[in-house]
């Protein structure tokens, strides 16, 4: 599902990158995955929940997530019911 956006942004901010419109999607689609990471990783050192549970209220990717988290120097918590169903998934 896609949804028109118009957005005005400074000259200075696109200055030197190519104007095509792919490579402005990409920006755009770049920089909306990093507030999600960022608010993600912000809402998880808030308590609001485990790593999981923030990306399926972000729409992030778990794995992502938790690589994103430790990018950030944050190690998940794993709960013995997590490693269980972790590991399952290999069997």
């Amino acid at each position: 599902m896609e949804q028109d956006v118009t957005v005005k942004i400074p000259r200075t901010w696109i200055k030197g990158l190519p104007e095509e419109e792919l490579t402005l999607k990409q920006i755009i689609r770049l920089g909306i995955y990093q507030y999600k990471v960022e608010r993600a990783i912000q809402l998880y050192r808030d308590g609001v929940g485990s790593l999981g549970y923030v990306a399926e209220q972000i729409g992030l990717n778990k794995q992502d997530l938790i690589r994103e988290a430790r990018h950030h120097n944050i190690d998940p918590e794993y709960s013995e019911q997590t490693v269980k169903e972790e590991l399952s998934k290999w069997h």
